[in-house]
């Protein structure tokens, strides 16, 4: 029997992607999520809508909290292991930093997302964009200086990675961080197993961004917005499937000590819509509220 601690953390952070439907998608994933009876912490996360731009980053104080909340519950616990069900991908921030610190910098980062997360703020003003950077000792001096150890670019590898701006890019050159397209994994898991094997790591840590996933087969993340998904459609770029992800993770696990799993962004587009109306029906909601469901309240 298994010895060592295995904390699963609930974030329903949305503010560092400006978009509340990231609460109810933490909480749908936390219910649908198989439970081992591990350690759980739920970190709070206000719905309050009254947000600014804080020197370059909105919501900067809200982030700033629950990044401090998480790590106090990491610090309560001392887990082994970590389970993060998100929420944006900033929760990640306190997780792998706690971990990559745990281990003295012994730990791979499986980067499985669309996008790399290594932007800044003079060109992205939502933190979700920012966190790989923050991880990685790039961004905003407040965030960066959150981070006891930083990631070693060498140990972080980019997954099914297929939309950048340039900003991003020009770190990711900058840094030499190494990324696998999509199509790279649809046969086999060997181009991420052989990179594991030459990276000086004993331990993993996944971050798995829903949005890495193929629209037409997934359409609970952002990029699925119901009024423009089929003109979207026509331009995405193909993502992974189900099976190739599971795949993929599952040969990870089968030759590597993973230590972390976050699962983030995900954008219960339907369950966020029948929330709505729910709330707006006779004997269990409100008749007389006209309010019509936001996926952002910025707009």
């Amino acid at each position: 029997m298994s010895t060592e601690k295995k904390l699963r953390l609930l974030f329903p952070q949305w503010q560092g992607g400006y978009n509340p439907p990231y609460f109810l998608g933490a909480k749908l994933l936390n219910f649908l999520a198989p439970n081992q009876n591990d350690i759980q912490e739920e970190i709070p996360v206000s719905l309050d809508n009254e947000l600014y731009n804080e020197n370059g980053i909105f919501a900067r104080g809200p982030l700033l909290k629950q990044f401090a909340d998480a790590s106090k519950a990491l610090e309560k616990h001392s887990p082994d292991q970590v389970i993060v069900l998100g929420g944006d991908c900033g929760v990640e921030l306190a997780p792998i930093s706690y971990m990559n610190e745990k281990y003295d910098g012994d730990i791979a980062v499986l980067w499985v997302d669309a996008h790399p997360d290594v932007d800044n703020k003079s060109n992205q003003k939502e933190h979700h964009a920012h966190v790989l950077a923050n991880l990685l000792g790039h961004g905003d001096e407040e965030f960066v200086s959150l981070i006891p150890k930083h990631l070693d670019p060498q140990n972080v590898l980019l997954v099914g990675l297929n939309q950048w701006q340039k900003t991003e890019k020009d770190l990711i050159d900058q840094l030499e961080l190494k990324s696998v397209p999509p199509e790279e994994i649809t046969d086999n898991s060997e181009v991420v197993l052989s990179w594991l094997q030459s990276v000086n790591a004993s331990k993993v840590f996944i971050h798995f961004d829903l949005d890495v996933l193929d629209l037409t087969e997934f359409r609970s993340v952002l990029g699925a917005r119901p009024d423009l998904y089929i003109d979207t459609l026509k331009n995405a770029k193909s993502g992974a499937t189900f099976e190739t992800i599971i795949r993929l993770l599952q040969d990870v696990a089968n030759q590597h000590e993973v230590i972390g799993l976050g699962i983030t962004e995900h954008f219960p587009w339907d369950s966020y819509a029948l929330q709505n109306m729910l709330a707006r029906l006779p004997l269990i909601g409100d008749i007389n509220k006209t309010d019509k469901p936001k996926f952002n309240w910025r707009f």
